[in-house]
C-alpha cells in the first residue's frame, strides 16, 4: 500500500466540504512521502473540514492496512471521509465502529449488490452521515434502479446523480435526470446533479 496522490484541496468530491484528497493504491510502490503527507495536513488543519480516503486501483476498503494509513494521517477533531462502493461491509463496519469514518461517500455505477446494501445500512445504524453518488447508464444503474433505492437512500446527506462518462456509453437525456432528480427530493437532505 502506498499514497498514489494527495491533493491538498477537493471542494469538489464532497461540495460544501473543503477536504484534503488522499489516493491510496494496494501495491507496494514508492509513493508519496507519508510524513511529508501528514505534515501539510496537519499545517492545513484549521482551514480543512476533513480529510476525503479513496482508492486508486482498488476500493479503499479492499486496501490492507487503511486503518493505519487514516490514524496517521489524520489530525485530532478532524472529519474522515471515506469514498467507496461499499464491497468490503465488514472492513466498514470496523472503520465506523472504531471512530475512523465520519463520512461514508458511496459511489455506485451499477445497482449495488447486497454487500453494498449491507455497508449503507452500517452507516445509517451507525449514526454515521453518508453521501451516496450514483452514475447512471441505461445499460448499467437505470433510472427505475436510483428510483428502487430510494428507501436506503433515506437519511443521506446528498444524492448526487452522475451521468456516465464512459466513452461510448449510452446516456439519458437531461431531462430525464432533471425528472428523476425532482423525484428523489425527500429522500436525501440534497439532491443534486452533478
Amino acid at each position: 500500500m502506498h499514497i498514489s496522490n494527495f491533493r491538498r484541496t477537493d471542494t469538489v468530491s464532497l461540495p460544501g466540504l473543503y477536504l484534503s484528497s488522499v489516493g491510496v493504491s494496494p501495491e507496494d510502490g514508492p509513493g508519496m512521502n507519508e510524513t511529508e503527507v501528514a505534515n501539510t495536513i496537519q499545517g492545513d488543519r484549521d482551514a480543512l473540514d476533513g480529510i476525503l480516503f479513496r482508492g486508486v486501483g482498488a476500493d479503499v476498503l479492499e486496501i490492507d492496512g487503511v486503518h493505519r494509513l487514516i490514524r496517521g494521517l489524520r489530525p485530532p477533531h478532524s472529519k474522515c471521509v471515506i469514498e467507496t462502493n461499499g464491497s468490503r461491509p465488514s472492513v466498514l463496519d470496523d472503520l465506523v465502529g472504531a471512530g475512523y469514518a465520519d463520512i461514508v461517500s458511496f459511489v455506485f455505477d451499477s445497482y449495488p449488490k447486497k454487500c453494498q446494501l449491507d455497508s449503507m445500512k452500517i452507516a445509517k445504524e451507525g449514526d454515521c452521515k453518508f453521501v451516496v453518488t450514483v452514475v447512471t447508464e441505461p445499460q448499467r444503474m437505470t433510472l427505475e434502479d436510483v428510483l428502487d433505492l430510494s428507501d436506503r437512500i433515506n437519511g443521506a446527506m446528498s444524492l448526487m446523480i452522475k451521468r456516465s462518462s464512459a466513452p461510448g456509453a449510452l446516456q439519458y437525456k437531461k431531462n430525464e435526470i432533471t425528472s428523476l432528480a425532482k423525484s428523489m427530493k425527500g429522500t436525501a437532505k440534497e439532491v443534486r446533479i452533478v
